[in-house]
């Protein structure tokens, strides 16, 4: 009886694999993606981004844009790096690294002075520069929430 209930979870899981495997192959050859077994296409998947990040207070220049695969983001490089620098803080929070306060503020100074170079035309910016900024602010940023939160939560316990 074993023997046969390991070969069936056998072929089960066998079939399943080529049923994704076909999807999968289907759904590319439409610019489609296979996700939790619903094929959702490219399209509906750039829609619903573009509802997440409109919360984000941007100018959405499309010459100030990343563009991927024919596909423009909805955010400037700039913001786009700001969101990706947001992605250090939870491990700063799990870590529990104690890092000061004043290099929070030191690692914004970069994108500010981009920013304001820019503005003042003093030179041109460019999208690679913007995105690395970007992300040196949004780390920045996860330090000063992080540093403060810890002074609060001390000064409070």
């Amino acid at each position: 009886m074993e023997v046969r209930s390991i070969e069936k979870r056998i072929s089960w899981i066998v079939f399943q694999t080529v049923r994704h495997l076909i999807a999968d192959q289907i759904a590319m050859a439409k610019n489609q993606i296979v996700m939790e077994d619903q094929i959702v296409t490219v399209d509906q998947i750039v829609i619903n981004l573009k509802r997440l990040t409109d919360i984000v207070p941007c100018h959405r220049m499309k010459t100030r844009s990343l563009t991927i695969k024919g596909h423009t983001l909805p955010l400037c490089a700039r913001c786009t790096g700001i969101l990706l620098g947001y992605l250090f803080f939870p491990f700063l929070l799990i870590i529990e690294l104690n890092l000061p306060l004043w290099l929070g503020i030191i690692l914004n100074l970069p994108m500010v002075l981009d920013g304001w170079t820019q503005k003042r035309k003093l030179r041109m910016s460019n999208n690679p520069l913007r995105v690395s900024t970007g992300i040196i602010s949004g780390l920045g940023q996860s330090i000063l929430i992080v540093s403060i939160s810890q002074g609060i939560i001390s000064l409070v316990l």
